[in-house]
Order: structure tokens, then C-alpha cells, then sequence
């Protein structure tokens, strides 16, 4: 962790605790390029004046902010669908797990899809995008707050957990959630995401799999859903089923 060029004393101050907090090495700046601290490192978290926090790269910075979400809740608050809710049928007060948080989109619009009764579990095990995301959650972007006035709907609590998707799909109980969500990182970019290579340097490549389909079925009470690029050979054997979407990424369930 490290900070801006010309981080006043109230940001560093702030670094300093998040650093303790999430158990990371502070790396004064100096104003030195981002290149020269990354060392063996992917990303570094770099905390802003004005409280504000990125993931720097060698190719750019990523920041957590609501993206095409925005739109998406613009459209739930004005009673519209949403292919997410549309496919898992979420309705107020369901639990939903999202194993690849990612940037957080598709778990702030299942929040508010469940609503304040609801609630979601998301597991990101990329160590950067899950202090992104925390961040983001706590007092930024993903916020409550933000959600609300985004979309006019409150939203369930979004409990952020570190750690790998196949894993904790292992260790949970069986249908002890109502819908799990699989959005594993796509081959290539779509046409609308924006910033792809960046995330794609920092997030977890790990391809979708018949057994990871087979244990989100086990865990989860309705569907599973999975967001991908392009169909696999065994989709039909695992189950899914293709829903129909104005997106341009490709929705599926089990």
C-alpha cells in the first residue's frame, strides 16, 4: 500500500491505518513512479486526498466505482428487469452468493434486488480487488447510502469475504442460499467493459468449470446463474440453460 504524489498529512495518516488494518506493508511514496514500487508485485492499493482509494497497475488504475451498474439500478428503481434478477428470479429477502465479486456490479444490483431484508455474500480472492471493494462497500461508491440514492431502493448488506469461490462452495451447507452467481473473467473484452485489460491483470483467471456449475447447484435452493462469454461443451450436462438478454454478455442457468 502506498499513496498519491503529494499525499497530505491526513492521507498518509489514513494509509497508515488501512495498512495495519488489512495487514499490509506501507510503501512510503516519495514521488516516485508507480513502476518502481510494484517490484514482483501485480497492483498496489493507493490511498488519495480526499479519501479517495485505487488499485495501480504498470497499465493503469482501477477504482471502485458503480460502472454499468448505475444504469442497471436506474432501471430496478423505475420497476424495470434485469437480466441478473431476471435469471435468478431474485425477489425481496433472498440470500445471494457471488463467488467472483470482481468490481462489485452485479453484487450491488442483486443487493438492492433482495432488499433491506435480503442478503448477499460475495467472495473476491484476488487480494487487491477485495480491499478495493471493502473500501468501496464501507464509505464509497458501493455504499448503502450511494445505493439508495442511485436507485431509490434499499438495499441488503453485502458482506465481502477473501478467499477462493470453489473453496467455500465446498465447505458451505447445501441449499443454505437462494441463487449463486458465477461471472468468471471473460476471454476477451465486450464491447461496453471498459477498462477489461486492467481488471483482467488483477483478477483471478480461473476458467469456469462443469465441477464449480455442480457445486454452486448443490449449495444453492433456486439457480445458479452464469455469466460468460460463449457457451461450453458441457453446459447441456451441467444443466444450463440459456436466458435471454439485451446485454452483451451471455446469461445462463441451472
Amino acid at each position: 500500500m502506498t499513496t498519491s504524489h503529494k499525499a497530505r498529512a491526513d492521507t498518509i495518516e489514513r494509509a497508515d491505518r488501512f495498512s495495519e488494518e488489512w495487514g499490509l506493508e506501507l510503501v512510503p511514496r516519495d514521488d516516485r513512479p508507480i513502476e518502481d514500487l510494484l517490484g514482483s508485485s501485480t497492483s498496489a492499493i493507493v490511498m488519495a486526498n480526499g479519501g479517495k482509494m485505487h488499485l495501480a497497475t504498470v497499465h493503469g488504475a482501477l477504482s471502485a466505482h458503480l460502472g454499468t451498474a448505475y444504469i442497471r439500478l436506474k432501471s430496478l428503481g423505475r420497476g424495470e428487469s434485469d437480466p441478473l434478477v431476471r435469471a435468478g428470479e431474485i425477489q425481496p429477502g433472498d440470500h445471494i452468493l457471488d463467488t467472483t465479486f470482481g468490481l462489485g456490479r452485479d453484487a450491488v444490483v442483486a443487493a438492492c434486488a433482495s432488499g433491506e431484508t435480503g442478503q448477499v455474500t460475495a467472495i473476491e480472492s484476488s487480494s487487491g480487488l477485495f480491499h478495493l471493494g471493502q473500501h468501496g462497500l464501507a464509505d464509497g461508491p458501493l455504499s448503502a447510502q450511494v445505493l439508495l440514492e442511485t436507485s431509490g431502493l434499499t438495499s441488503a448488506p453485502i458482506q465481502l469475504l477473501h478467499g477462493d469461490a470453489t473453496s467455500y462452495l465446498a465447505s458451505a451447507e447445501a441449499d443454505s442460499v437462494d441463487v449463486v452467481l458465477i461471472d468468471p473473467m471473460f476471454e476477451a473484452a465486450k464491447t461496453s467493459d471498459s477498462g477489461f485489460e486492467l481488471l483482467r491483470a488483477v483478477a483471478n483467471p480461473m476458467a469456469l468449470t462443469e465441477q464449480w456449475v455442480e457445486e454452486a447447484r448443490r449449495v444453492a435452493r433456486r439457480w445458479v446463474v452464469v455469466k460468460t462469454g460463449a457457451s461450453q461443451d458441457w453446459f447441456s450436462s451441467a444443466g444450463l440453460t440459456r436466458v435471454h438478454s439485451h446485454s452483451n454478455a451471455n446469461w445462463w442457468r441451472a
